[in-house]
């Protein structure tokens, strides 16, 4: 992607902080696991850091098992945009570790554990096992086939900047991003990746310095611009 997923613009504000909001409406305990020096926007939930991020996300779904106190807990990824609250219901009511099997691949990052889990994640880690599938499979889950519960959408995420971009098309009545240029009026461009943008705008990135939100941007013209965000476009150096 590029850029933190959790800071992607998803219906007027961070995709993490919408992917929080969809929980509530499920859950009355909710636990993010960031990396150590991972910077979120306020949160309704309890923050923990990833003691081994480098372990890949079954560390992550540890220690998020954890630090909860229910006897399960539905795991998500940050990149749920279609994550309901009538999804996480369903899962959690068959009161075991379960996940939706989607044509022969099983959602790992959209499934019930149980708090118990989270010392069977530790010894599969310990034992260089880091497929958070092999942590299902030791807990001896239950395969959830899309049509037994609402909204299996809600596992769909996006892995590449172009699959935000066009989900966002699809779903955001403004797709569109504010570029600012000294000396010039400000524009309105479509969302895109950065390079997109500035391309529609007629800029060399050779020649400025650009800023996205204010901060610097070095190279990376494949991350996407969402909805609402800025691009400043200022003379090299200054």
């Amino acid at each position: 992607m590029g850029r933190d997923k959790a800071w992607l613009p998803w219906q007027g504000r961070p995709l993490v902080s919408h992917v929080v909001e969809k929980l509530r409406e499920a859950v009355d305990e909710i636990v993010v696991v960031a990396a150590p020096d991972q910077k979120l926007p306020s949160l309704p939930a309890r923050i923990i850091r990833d003691r081994a991020p480098h372990l890949g996300p079954l560390a992550g779904i540890r220690e998020g098992l954890e630090n909860i106190h229910n006897p399960f807990a539905f795991v998500t990824a940050t990149d749920a945009p279609h994550l309901t609250g009538d999804f996480v219901r369903s899962m959690l009511s068959l009161n075991r570790s379960a996940a939706l099997d989607v044509d022969g691949f099983v959602q790992t990052l959209s499934a019930v554990y149980s708090a118990e889990a989270g010392a069977v994640a530790t010894r599969l880690l310990e034992a260089g096992r880091r497929r958070p599938l092999d942590l299902l499979e030791k807990v001896d889950f239950i395969k959830v086939d899309p049509d037994q519960v609402p909204h299996p959408e809600s596992v769909r995420g996006f892995n590449s900047p172009e699959a935000y971009l066009e989900a966002v098309r699809q779903n955001d009545l403004d797709p569109f991003v504010k570029l600012l240029q000294e000396s010039h009026p400000s524009q309105s461009l479509p969302i895109g990746t950065l390079s997109d943008v500035l391309r529609a705008a007629s800029i060399n990135p050779n020649e400025f310095d650009v800023h996205l939100d204010e901060k610097q941007i070095e190279g990376g013209l494949g991350i996407p611009v969402g909805p609402g965000e800025t691009i400043r476009i200022t003379p090299s150096g200054t």
